[in-house]
């Protein structure tokens, strides 16, 4: 594995992470995907090895680390438990990050230094129905009233909403109509008027707690409104750092657990009186899984460290999310057809892997949409050749 340019800090916390979720959290992840159960113990665990809230200042009790570490952190989570790695963004996802960037000082005071320790547990909540990477379309609204707000509409496929206490949810306010009608607000929960729905069973990454949310005449206070309308695109802004550090990372990092697993499956498995490595067509199957995590872990980690440059760019992050989405696909789909019936079977994990990054070419953006955005870029002249 290349270090690309690591510090020795990073190289640290890369190893440490690494063996700490593979000795704590790796032997219950198949177990928490069994019974869509939220392993929200070990973001305790987490926190308690202050790995939680990296890139919270350490005014606000955070670790002040740039994305590079965040990547780091959740690459490692993945390859042990893929549901772990998805709850990490309860304190150090898109949440967090928007309160660090945008958040007022008294939003600020009120709930970063719990989340740094790992005490609150965030979501962000953007989908509906007819509204996911379309955001202009969020019909969820928030209607002046005295001195507060008065929510009413649903959301979708909101990650970690059945442990999370606090949730960024974008919401219409005012007449306008597509973005510029867009802001968000603060919502806690046991918030009168405020219900988490049932788990959404999905195809995979079953333990992330993923839920409905539902505002019936739900009422918070003025000062929990989190950005007023017209200013979404730095919201989204946030977004798109979260893109590099939440749904590529984990598809990275469980990439890597079904590419690790497989090698030693086909050195070990025995077929015509040989182990099933000595067949040529079987190693250059590896050779090419090989090459694909090599080529998205080299993208990933040069987006995250121009993040962290000042350097962001959108068709970076979306170069990254759709090659990475599709890379974890084609590894963790070989992984099972390398390991035949045991690929098939539900004793192993390969099969776990492949439904867990599945969705992910559909999360936080879909790869169609992330390549119609990279195609904006280059037919504006905007790529850099």
């Amino acid at each position: 594995m290349q270090d690309f340019g690591l510090t020795e800090e990073q190289r640290l916390i890369r190893d440490s992470v690494r063996a700490l979720a593979q000795e704590r959290f790796a032997p219950g992840a198949a177990r928490a995907d069994a019974e869509f159960r939220p392993p929200v113990e070990n973001v305790k665990v987490l926190a308690e090895h202050g790995y939680t809230g990296l890139f919270i200042p350490e005014e606000w009790g955070g670790s002040g680390l740039g994305l590079m570490e965040n990547v780091l952190v959740a690459e490692q989570l993945a390859r042990a438990c893929a549901n772990t790695a998805m709850l990490f963004s309860c304190t150090d996802g898109a949440t967090p990050r928007a309160l660090v960037g945008l958040g007022s000082p008294a939003q600020k005071e009120k709930y970063l230094r719990r989340i740094a320790k790992g005490e609150l547990l965030t979501a962000w909540s953007m989908s509906e129905a007819n509204a996911g990477s379309d955001v202009g379309n969020v019909q969820c609204r928030a209607t002046p009233e005295g001195d507060g707000w008065v929510i009413n509409g649903s959301k979708l496929w909101c990650t970690a909403a059945q442990v999370s206490e606090l949730f960024l949810v974008l919401v219409r306010i005012g007449p306008e109509a597509g973005m510029k009608g867009v802001g968000a607000v603060l919502v806690e929960r046991g918030t009168p008027g405020f219900s988490i729905g049932n788990h959404l069973d999905l195809l995979g990454l079953r333990g992330t707690g993923m839920a409905e949310l539902v505002f019936d005449s739900c009422r918070i206070p003025g000062e929990q409104l989190f950005l007023e309308p017209g200013r979404m695109r730095q919201l989204l802004a946030v977004l798109d750092a979260d893109r590099l550090s939440g749904n590529p990372t984990v598809c990275l990092g469980v990439a890597e657990a079904a590419f690790q697993g497989i090698t030693q499956h086909v050195k070990e498995r025995q077929q015509f009186g040989r182990p099933l490595a000595d067949q040529q067509g079987l190693q250059w199957k590896l050779a090419e899984m090989a090459m694909d995590i090599e080529a998205a872990r080299a993208l990933l980690y040069r987006a995250a460290q121009r993040v962290d440059a000042g350097q962001a760019s959108i068709v970076d992050t979306s170069i990254t999310k759709a090659f990475v989405n599709q890379m974890a696909v084609r590894v963790t789909n070989e992984a099972m057809q390398l390991g035949g019936a045991y690929g098939l079977s539900t004793e192993y994990p390969y099969e776990r892997h492949f439904r867990d990054v599945r969705g992910m070419s559909i999360g936080y953006g879909t790869v169609e949409i992330h390549k119609s955005a990279i195609a904006r870029e280059v037919l504006a002249g905007r790529y850099p050749f």
